[in-house]
């Protein structure tokens, strides 16, 4: 089995470790780099306690700010991709540059009314169901009929909610259902940044909270456990 080379064999000198700590907390950024910088620390006052308590809680005290600080800095990303994920979310579609189909809604909308049988049962749900698809396949105009039908509870009581769904979709223009695909895009992003935020968060909170409870360094056992 290969040796592992620590703080402890390999060979350097109590300044030259100590220079070699200050770069790797130079160079910690991730929550991996943040692990392996602890249990480095921890080696380093394993091996140096007795020998320059000053240095050992020197570096003791630079892991708990450096700690500090990552923590501030998650938290200020988390918040910013929060307000991100947030302003996405909220982001609507601009109709202003849409046709104004009012007019085309309105009439079908009649035409559908004069096709639906005189008395609302469950007796006619087929015939309700089919008129309702054909004017939902027939294009953007017809599915809006069909959304301004939906607005009286006679009609609105006897239909699905799949055919209220799809007369939903069928009323988007190709350009909201354009805008719809990169919005939900998107945020699917977005919310995947703030999770993988979220989590290092979550992490190096645990991690300072372990390493703040240490007790002072140069004071430590030879035997005691040190998180």
């Amino acid at each position: 089995m290969a040796k592992v080379n620590t703080i402890a064999n390999n060979g350097l000198t109590i300044i030259e470790n100590y220079n070699k700590l200050l770069e790797q907390f130079r160079k910690t950024k991730t929550i991996d780099d943040v692990r392996i910088l602890v249990a480095n620390v921890r080696d380093f006052i394993s091996v140096y306690k007795r020998v320059d308590k000053n240095m050992v809680n020197e570096i003791y005290e630079k892991l708990q700010g450096k700690l500090h600080d990552m923590v501030a800095e998650n938290a200020f990303v988390y918040d910013r991709m929060n307000n991100r994920v947030e302003e996405i979310r909220n982001r609507g579609y601009d109709y202003a540059n849409e046709k104004d189909d009012t007019q085309a809604v309105q009439s079908k909308a009649l035409q559908l009314m004069s096709q639906m049988p005189k008395v609302m049962n469950s007796n006619h749900a087929n015939r309700i169901t089919k008129v309702l698809t054909d004017s939902i396949n027939s294009g953007v105009v017809g599915s809006k009929a069909v959304l301004e039908l939906l607005k009286y509870p006679a009609y609105a009581d006897m239909v699905s909610v799949k055919i209220r769904e799809r007369a939903f979709e069928g009323s988007k223009s190709s350009a909201e259902q354009a805008f719809d695909r990169l919005k939900e895009s998107e945020l699917k992003e977005a919310e995947q940044g703030l999770a993988s935020v979220y989590m290092q968060g979550f992490h190096l909170r645990n991690i300072e909270k372990q390493v703040n409870a240490f007790k002072k360094p140069s004071a430590w056992s030879p035997n005691e456990e040190t998180a």
